[in-house]
């Protein structure tokens, strides 16, 4: 994978942090992939599998009256054959998470596949 695909995964992830601040329920349901296989693991959480599921689990999120600020520190983005990974850390109000997110390659536009965020080790 070339530094385009870098580019392309990582504006791809910061959609996905910009679609739960700005608590877009429509925005999130696109960056979904429609065709591949899709875990969830909210903090604490067990898996949600299945795309239905995980968008019901973020349409929850983003209607609750109240929601913490994200913001998306450090990005690193590691691309295979159709393939990508994005590890971050998460800072909110209440500390500090570390995430995983996951892109599959669908009609040239990568979409997520995988979102898992939990506590940092010693909480930073």
């Amino acid at each position: 994978m070339t530094a385009m695909h870098e580019d392309e995964v990582l504006a791809a992830n910061e959609a996905f942090y910009r679609a739960f601040d700005d608590g877009d329920r429509e925005a999130m349901r696109r960056l979904w992939a429609g065709r591949a296989p899709v875990v969830c693991v909210h903090p604490g959480g067990a898996a949600i599998i299945g795309r239905e599921a995980v968008l019901a689990s973020w349409d929850a999120i983003l209607g609750a009256p109240t929601r913490p600020a994200i913001v998306c520190l450090s990005p690193n983005a590691l691309c295979y054959d159709g393939f990508a990974l994005v590890s971050c850390v998460e800072r909110l109000s209440g500390g500090v998470l570390v995430a995983t997110n996951g892109f599959v390659l669908e009609d040239g536009v990568w979409r997520m596949a995988l979102h898992q965020a939990g506590p940092a080790p010693g909480g930073r």
